[in-house]
């Protein structure tokens, strides 16, 4: 091999190289972007880790006081005109942990068909109900998250030793507030509302619900109905379902001039 053949090979060599590297090097700038974008399109909101549900979380801010959910509601949007309602099927995460604890699919399903119909029994009297898009329909988009079912064998211990009723009261334990205890139900729920036809986000909403097994404020009567109700894996989850239902329609009426707008709905 001549010493011109082996320059040229070494100018080859040394292009390949670069070429390598140079590729290696866009390929973790590209990584490093997509981890990045990654994060964006997942935000947190408190100590909840959205699920990249929603369309955008990037307008998304607390509503304030005490209730401890997140919102945006487009103020340019012509809210009023829209008069029918078109759901999505709901979709259901289950907190990680819960998954290993037997829980059957069916359950999950019927645990969508009691939200979708808590929602439609709400609205329909006034928005009715329909599958197809249209200019005066809102098409609603939801996920409940971090699903967390009741765990029947505690609730038991706990009801049969009334005096932990104290214990809770004490430390100013309130139903709907963080810090609910382990065998307590809990669910996020990821809502947004979406024009039907060009699919632009009019609303987002984020709220974490953790029911307590005792409402001290609403007397005993209501603490023994919440202890009996804790023998249903599902029960407080429903309950949540059924308290967002009735938002959606708060929301509804709000847009239309029906209901007061308040700070924290």
């Amino acid at each position: 091999m001549t010493l011109a053949q082996k320059k040229g090979n070494t100018i080859f060599e040394n292009a390949i190289r670069f070429i390598i590297l140079r590729g290696a090097a866009l390929a973790l700038t590209l990584g490093l972007a997509s981890l990045a974008q990654a994060d964006t399109d997942h935000p947190s909101f408190g100590e909840y880790k959205s699920k990249g549900f929603l369309t955008d979380y990037s307008k998304i801010k607390p509503v304030g006081g005490d209730s401890g959910a997140y919102r945006y509601e487009d103020p340019n949007a012509d809210t009023a005109r829209y008069n029918k309602v078109m759901i999505e099927r709901i979709k259901i995460w289950l907190k990680p942990g819960s998954e290993d604890k037997g829980i059957d699919p069916t359950e999950l399903k019927e645990l969508v068909d009691y939200f979708h119909k808590a929602i439609v029994d709400a609205v329909q009297d006034a928005y009715p109900v329909v599958r197809e898009a249209g200019p005066d329909v809102v098409r609603v988009r939801i996920a409940v998250t971090d699903v967390v079912p009741n765990e029947v064998s505690a609730s038991i211990v706990t009801l049969v030793v009334p005096f932990l009723w104290v214990g809770d009261a004490g430390a100013g334990v309130a139903e709907g507030k963080a810090g609910s205890t382990p065998f307590v139900g809990q669910a996020t729920i990821e809502m947004e509302a979406l024009d039907s036809t060009t699919s632009a986000q009019l609303a987002a909403y984020v709220e974490t619900r953790n029911s307590k097994k005792y409402n001290w404020t609403e007397g005993a009567a209501k603490g023994v109905d919440s202890y009996l109700k804790a023998y249903s894996t599902w029960d407080y989850t429903k309950q949540a379902m059924d308290a967002w239902a009735k938002l959606i329609r708060t929301r509804l009426d709000q847009a239309h001039g029906k209901a007061p707008k308040t700070a924290t709905q």
